[in-house]
């Protein structure tokens, strides 16, 4: 079997409980989602998403499961060839895992614990698998997983200003899985991810322009123009070319996500499992909540 065909398959694989597949069946009887507010794709063949969930678009097992569900929709809808992934909130384009996933609260909190985070895989990397041309218009803060989220679409737009953008997980006491280390390796080069990664480090837009964690930089106002005018750009060039060199160029991760995904659960699972985490991750969030105030 061809590698295209087995990224196709793969790509149309539900990695994720039955939840999912009944949610699904909701969201597609509905013109509205309740974390995203998408432009279907029009003459332009480009659709908008703009993810909100406030107040920071905080990456929750529902909000994940409804990008999956879109990106499904677009990948099936024969009219769309392209998409940008956007926030509607000022400031902020997502704040990255919702911690609250992490905090085992009752007796229900592994089951859940273990479904969000294979929602988690299924979306990254399907959004980096898609046939789809992927625009990031980042229009404010990316930190760990908005930055992944970023990671996995084609290219970058970041809005200039006093935003940051990275992947920090290490802040939080989270360790990145080793297909997300490659993920970024991948953009940047593997010395400046290791940098970036066992510092958590956070990089000022014209920083991540620099190092190439970003791939152009404009004002806010001119984000989302530019995001479409770039993915007008891509489909020049011819679909099935395309595709093929896309799967070609990511299969190498592909197969590092497939052989270690299941063994990455288990591992995030008991890791989060330990007192030790849920102290540091309760203290992670008083701070959080410190700095609002």
């Amino acid at each position: 079997m061809g590698f295209l065909r087995q990224s196709v398959i793969f790509s149309r694989r539900v990695l994720v409980s039955p939840k999912y597949r009944n949610m699904r069946k909701r969201c597609l009887c509905s013109q509205t989602n309740n974390f995203l507010q998408t432009t279907q794709a029009d003459s332009s063949g480009i659709a908008i998403v703009r993810m909100h969930r406030p107040p920071a678009n905080g990456l929750s097992l529902e909000f994940l499961t409804e990008l999956t569900i879109q990106l499904e929709k677009l990948e099936d809808d024969r009219s769309c060839r392209g998409m940008v992934l956007m926030s509607s909130l000022p400031g902020i384009f997502s704040a990255g895992i919702d911690m609250e996933e992490l905090t085992l609260r009752d007796s229900h909190a592994t089951e859940r614990l273990t479904t969000f985070w294979r929602t988690l895989q299924t979306f990254v990397i399907r959004l980096h698998q898609t046939h789809l041309v992927t625009m990031a218009a980042i229009t404010g803060h990316a930190p760990a997983g908005g930055c992944l989220l970023s990671l996995a679409c084609d290219y970058r737009i970041m809005a200039a200003g006093r935003y940051t953008i990275g992947i920090s997980a290490l802040r939080a006491g989270l360790s990145p899985p080793p297909w997300i280390q490659l993920l970024l390796a991948d953009t940047i080069g593997k010395r400046q991810a290791e940098l970036s990664i066992l510092q958590g480090k956070l990089y000022s837009p014209d920083e991540a322009l620099r190092l190439g964690l970003v791939d152009k930089v404009v004002p806010a106002a001119e984000v989302l123009p530019a995001a479409e005018e770039m993915v007008q750009k891509w489909l020049q060039v011819p679909d099935a070319a395309r595709i093929l060199t896309k799967a070609n160029i990511r299969k190498k991760l592909l197969q590092a996500f497939e052989h270690s995904s299941e063994t990455e659960v288990e591992e995030i699972i008991k890791f989060v499992q330990t007192d030790s985490f849920q102290q540091q991750l309760k203290s992670f969030m008083e701070n959080l909540k410190n700095k609002d105030r």
